[in-house]
C-alpha cells in the first residue's frame, strides 16, 4: 500500500497523510474514490485510524490535521467557516484530488457543508456527521464560555468537560485508555488556535443554504450526542434534498470511536446505493 505524509505549500501549512488503495474491488463499492476524512476540534488526524484503514481496502484516504491541530501551522484568529473550507480547498487542489467524498466529524462536518456550497466542484459525495448547521443562541453563549475558559486557565480548564460530551459514562469505564490519549491530545492543541476554531464554530450558519449542496449526503448522529443531538442532524438531513440520516445507538458525540463498526458499516451501505461503482 502507497503511504505519503507531506505538508502543504500553501499557508496555513497543513500536515497531511495519503493512503490506500491495497486492493481493487471486483464487486465493484468504493474502488474509484478518494476520500477526504476531516476531524473533530481538540482531535488531529489519528481520530480517522481505524476507519481510514478500513476505507484504504478500496480507495485512496486523505486525512489532515485542522489548522492550530497537530502537525499544521496555527494562524492569529479568529477563524471563519468558509477560512477553514478554503483551507480544505487547497489542499484538494494541491494534492490534484479532483471531486472527493469528504467525510467530516463535528468542525469537520461543519466544514464540509461549507465546502460543498463554496467549493462544489471539490466534492462528490459529503459524510456528515455528529455535527449542525448552526447553534441557537444558548449553545452560542456556551462557546464564548468555553473561550473565556481557555484564556483564563488554558486548555487543562474544557478538557474534562470536552471528553463528557465526546463519550458516554459506559465508554469512559471500559475504555480508560482511550480516553487519557485524547485527553492528551486536546492539551497538546495550540490554545490560540483551538480558540480561533472555536469562534469559527460559534459562527457556523449554513441552514438557510443547505439546499443548495446538490451531492449525495450521508448524515450520521449519535443518540447519545448532547453536543450535536440527533436533533441537528435532522435539520440538516430535512435541507438537503435527497439526504439519509442514520442514527447509531450507543454512541455520543465522536461516534466513529465509539462505535467504529458500525460507523463504517453505515458508510459502506450508503456508499453502495448512493455511488454505485
Amino acid at each position: 500500500m502507497n503511504a505519503v505524509t507531506g505538508l502543504t505549500t500553501s499557508a496555513p501549512r497543513l500536515r497531511y497523510d495519503v493512503q490506500g488503495p491495497r486492493e481493487r474491488s471486483r464487486e465493484g463499492g468504493p474502488a474509484h474514490h478518494t476520500f477526504v476524512l476531516a476531524h473533530a476540534l481538540g482531535c488531529d488526524l489519528t481520530m480517522w485510524d481505524a476507519l481510514a484503514h478500513h476505507l484504504a481496502e478500496h480507495g485512496r484516504v486523505v486525512r489532515y490535521d485542522q489548522r492550530g491541530h497537530g502537525g499544521s501551522e496555527a494562524p492569529a484568529g479568529p477563524y471563519t467557516m468558509a477560512e477553514l473550507a478554503d483551507d480544505a480547498a487547497w489542499l484538494i487542489e494541491e494534492l490534484a484530488l479532483g471531486p472527493v467524498v469528504w467525510v467530516g466529524l463535528s468542525m469537520g462536518g461543519m466544514i464540509g457543508q461549507e465546502l460543498a456550497l463554496r467549493h462544489p466542484d471539490h466534492v462528490r459525495a459529503l459524510v456528515l456527521a455528529n455535527t449542525t448547521s448552526g447553534y441557537p443562541a444558548e449553545a452560542q453563549a456556551g462557546w464564548s464560555q468555553r473561550i473565556a475558559g481557555i484564556a483564563q486557565g488554558g486548555l487543562e480548564a474544557i478538557v474534562d468537560g470536552a471528553l463528557l460530551r465526546w463519550f458516554h459514562a459506559g465508554f469512559h469505564a471500559r475504555q480508560p485508555q482511550t480516553i487519557a490519549h485524547w485527553r492528551a491530545r486536546v492539551l497538546g492543541c495550540d490554545a490560540a488556535g483551538y480558540i480561533a476554531c472555536c469562534q469559527a464554530i460559534a459562527g457556523v450558519d449554513t441552514t438557510a443554504r443547505l439546499p443548495g449542496i446538490a451531492v449525495q449526503v450521508l448524515v450520521i448522529a449519535g443518540a447519545m450526542d448532547q453536543g450535536t443531538p440527533p436533533e441537528m442532524a435532522r435539520v440538516i438531513a430535512q435541507g438537503i434534498p435527497g439526504a439519509r440520516l442514520v442514527v447509531l445507538p450507543e454512541a455520543s458525540h465522536l461516534s466513529v470511536l465509539e462505535q467504529p463498526l458500525a460507523f463504517s458499516s453505515a458508510v459502506d451501505d450508503w456508499l453502495q446505493q448512493a455511488l454505485p461503482a
